[in-house]
């Protein structure tokens, strides 16, 4: 029974810097090489402006050596497009290098040691996590390094670099003072909710265009196919820039074939842009103009898409080994929902109605979904199952040790099927939850010896009738942490936690943007559950229900247990 295996725990400070990936709001700055200062305009509003580095340029009579750290150093530089890095490369190089292309966020100090051929050297450095040109980060796990090549040469007497990889790298306590994440926003196939893409951009004046720009790529990788654009393909800016005034956003695309009768696509295309654009702090709407003229959609009826789906306030959970709803210090038995002769019913689940519900039976290792007054059904077997858990578009999932992800349609008795996820083949899961719009699976695989996991976000790709037939390659958001389940609390937000008898389970509250915060932890763990944020977290210990408070946890029932909200 995985919720009740004692986990090896570790020491928080080392899954601060190295296992948890970026735990950005928790863990102080690392050391960074060569001569870089922090400088922070002297105003009364310094508080609200992005931190500022002031990288050193290059020295007179540098060292080839020098010119090499000096330019890595300068990676923490982004303003004026990252001027000063550009000052230690040749004038042809520094007019084609990308700083853009990725950022390596990493820890400790680079090594840089010379090659075999004259003005070679090479860059050693471990990496916590990479961001990748359209902004994604993703954690690598502990011990990833990369290596970086120099080639330089002499210019009117000093060194310059003439070959260098595109990117730049930036130590792992400043990335979250140099980049900030922005959520993009895309449609699930109805184009009534929206389903959030954060992307990291450096600080800087453009953040409205670059966002701007990648809606118009697209999903990220591990949404593709999972989400909608109402942006047609092909579209691109008419002008370089989106600027901003008095908070609004004035976007002009180029867009052949638009229709400007098309007021529902102008709409969604406007719906699309405000969602994204409003992660800004300057921005509250925007003003968009197709082909040179502005579109007009106040003669638009449609509804709002849906940006935040919530869940009921009423859990289900076990007492005395049968169904129950738990809500604000109740308990009640849900009535007529047989269940199996000997059952050992642990790990239940309900949808968004609290009509359908799901458990695993400990004693027989199988999956059943019930509705009152009907016979429970079978789903799947196996071993370590994970709990039930249901999405809005009908559909029943779970997985186990052989990593093989199953679905049911809640409303049928027919045979569950297997979604394509390859990635996953010979993984262990030991989480599996369904975001609540329907279009993301956050999805925890452990090692072999079940003492480090890893945390990825995947797209669902449904055919035209919703059924689920693959989930992407995910994207990993936490990196060799000690975990055992993750329960969304929003469309952007996780918990996490490892389960352990006699252990002191240490919490934490994820974004799926890469950051995370430890919560208060709580002793003896055994389930943990999240409705409608941070506020409404509860865990199971030592047969109690605790509720989290402020910094402790506080007991609410002593008669239910293992409970979770709908989802």
């Amino acid at each position: 029974m995985r919720e009740q295996r004692p986990r090896r725990r570790r020491q928080w400070a080392v899954a601060c810097a190295l296992a948890a990936g970026l735990a950005l709001t928790s863990c102080g700055a690392m050391p960074r090489s060569g001569p870089v200062h922090k400088v922070v305009e002297p105003t009364t509003e310094a508080e609200e402006q992005p931190t500022q580095y002031s990288p050193a340029m290059p020295q007179v009579g540098a060292s080839a050596q020098e010119i090499v750290e000096g330019f890595l150093a300068a990676g923490v530089g982004a303003q004026d497009d990252y001027a000063v890095a550009r000052q230690y490369l040749t004038p042809q190089l520094a007019n084609t290098w990308k700083p853009d292309a990725r950022v390596l966020v990493h820890t400790g100090e680079p090594s840089t040691v010379p090659r075999l051929n004259d003005g070679e050297y090479r860059t050693s450095l471990e990496v916590s996590a990479e961001r990748a040109a359209n902004g994604v980060l993703e954690q690598q796990p502990e011990g990833t390094t990369r290596v970086l090549d120099f080639t330089l040469t002499s210019v009117d007497g000093q060194w310059r670099i003439s070959n260098a990889p595109d990117g730049v790298i930036v130590p792992f306590g400043d990335f979250a003072e140099i980049f900030k994440a922005y959520t993009l926003y895309f449609f699930d196939d109805e184009f009534g909710r929206l389903v959030p893409d954060p992307r990291w951009f450096a600080e800087r004046s453009t953040v409205p265009t670059a966002m701007v720009r990648e809606l118009l790529a697209g999903p990220a990788a591990h949404l593709d196919g999972a989400v909608t654009s109402a942006i047609p393909p092909g579209a691109g800016l008419a002008r370089s820039a989106v600027p901003v005034s008095d908070t609004t956003a004035s976007v002009d695309l180029n867009l052949g074939q638009f229709d400007p009768a098309d007021v529902e696509l102008g709409k969604q295309i406007e719906q699309q842009l405000e969602a994204s654009l409003q992660s800004v702090p300057s921005v509250d709407g925007v003003e968009l103009t197709v082909n040179g003229a502005p579109v007009e959609t106040s003669g638009s009826d449609m509804d709002d898409p849906v940006r935040e789906v919530t869940v009921p306030n009423r859990q289900i959970g076990v007492s005395h080994n049968e169904l129950a709803f738990y809500q604000g210090g109740q308990t009640e038995l849900i009535p007529d929902v047989p269940l199996p002769q000997n059952a050992r019913i642990v790990r239940p689940g309900m949808d968004h109605a609290m009509e359908h519900f799901g458990w695993v039976d400990d004693a027989s290792g199988i999956v059943y979904t019930a509705v009152q007054g009907e016979s429970p059904v079978q789903r799947w077997t196996g071993q370590d199952l994970t709990r039930p858990s249901f999405d809005i578009q009908g559909w029943v999932w779970g997985s186990g040790t052989d990593g093989v992800v199953h679905a049911a349609r809640t409303d049928s008795d027919d045979d569950s099927i297997t979604v394509a996820a390859s990635w996953l083949d010979d993984q262990s899961i030991a989480g599996l939850r369904i975001s609540r719009e329907g279009n993301r699976a956050l999805i925890v695989t452990t090692d072999e010896q079940g003492e480090t996991s890893n945390v990825w976000v995947a797209g669902i790709v449904r055919d035209d009738s919703g059924r689920p037939t693959e989930l992407n390659q995910g994207n990993l958001v936490a990196a060799d942490v000690d975990v055992d389940t993750v329960q969304w609390i929003s469309g952007t937000e996780f918990i996490t936690t490892a389960f352990g008898k006699n252990d002191n389970s240490q919490p934490h509250e994820y974004s799926v943007s890469g950051t995370n915060d430890a919560l208060p932890s709580l002793v003896g763990v055994t389930s943990l559950a999240g409705g409608n944020g941070p506020s409404a977290i509860y865990g199971a210990a030592d047969g109690n229900l605790y509720m989290l408070t402020g910094s402790s946890w506080a007991q609410q029932s002593d008669s239910v247990t293992d409970t979770a909200f709908a989802g």
